[in-house]
């Protein structure tokens, strides 16, 4: 009975730390929301701090819409705040804004094959 309940916990555990390596990432909605679904994705940017303050960080290179974050990270733990993803989406001002994880360590902008917009950070 005690090997069961070793291996119970083990795969417990196993399956939380599972969950949070997965609740470590984030990711824009399609949809500011779910009755606003003819406003797509359309845009992301990443800022220090909240939005409103308006420090927002410029993509690596021109080419790529991506940010590699350490330094960043970083630089919002100094200042005692967070990175955050502002969310935009087409003929709307909604936006979606989205704490970024503290572990993330990039940030990215592409289309799929369905040419939608997908912005993520893990």
């Amino acid at each position: 009975m005690k090997l069961w309940n070793k291996r119970t916990l083990f795969t417990l555990a196993v399956l939380s730390f599972a969950r949070i390596a997965q609740a470590e990432s984030i990711q824009c909605p399609q949809f500011p929301s779910l009755t606003m679904k003819q406003h797509t994705l359309t845009d992301a940017s990443l800022f220090v701090g909240p939005p409103k303050e308006q420090v927002e960080l410029m993509p690596d290179t021109d080419k790529d819409t991506a940010w590699t974050l350490a330094d960043y990270q970083d630089e919002a733990r100094q200042h005692k705040t967070s990175l955050y993803v502002v969310c935009r989406y087409k003929n709307t001002l909604q936006t979606v804004e989205l704490v970024v994880p503290a572990t993330a360590q990039k940030c990215s902008a592409s289309y799929d094959q369905h040419n939608n917009l997908i912005a993520h950070c893990q």
